[in-house]
């Protein structure tokens, strides 16, 4: 079945993304000149503040991954339980259709089929020729 793997990307402590937070940090004690004193003891170092845009970083890509896993998984399920034939059809179809290999659009064409808004027999896109591993083949030069 075509899919395409989430990547990975660390998060990354740049010189533009420490910048803007001194920005960030200066125009909040602008913001009000009485109490800047105040507000500048409030505010964290930028290696504090990285710390924990990296921390939250890890943990939001963590859920992420988890959440597309889980919808994978809920696809794979809706496609296992329909009958063999139907099964053979709706994977030649997904295989084939434009839509990005990500499991909110297969999802979303499942419920499509499910409620009667496109058929498997009159789908509402041509598929394109992929082969045994979802990836497209080119025909006569033409991606």
């Amino acid at each position: 079945m075509r899919l395409i793997k989430s990547t990975r990307h660390p998060f990354t402590d740049t010189a533009r993304k420490r910048a803007a937070l001194v920005r960030k940090q200066k125009a909040e004690r602008e913001a009000m000149p009485l109490f800047a004193a105040e507000i500048a003891a409030g505010q964290r170092s930028p290696d504090d503040v990285m710390q924990a845009r990296a921390e939250s970083w890890a943990v939001s890509e963590s859920r992420t991954r988890k959440w597309r896993a889980e919808r994978w998984r809920q696809a794979r399920r809706e496609i296992d339980a329909m009958p063999p034939w139907m099964r053979r059809k709706v994977r030649a179809a997904w295989d084939g259709a434009p839509y990005p290999a990500d499991p909110v659009y297969l999802l979303d064409f499942l419920h499509d089929l499910r409620v009667g808004r496109c058929s498997i027999d009159a789908l509402t896109f041509t598929p394109k020729p992929v082969n045994a591993r979802g990836h497209s083949i080119s025909i006569g030069g033409q991606p």
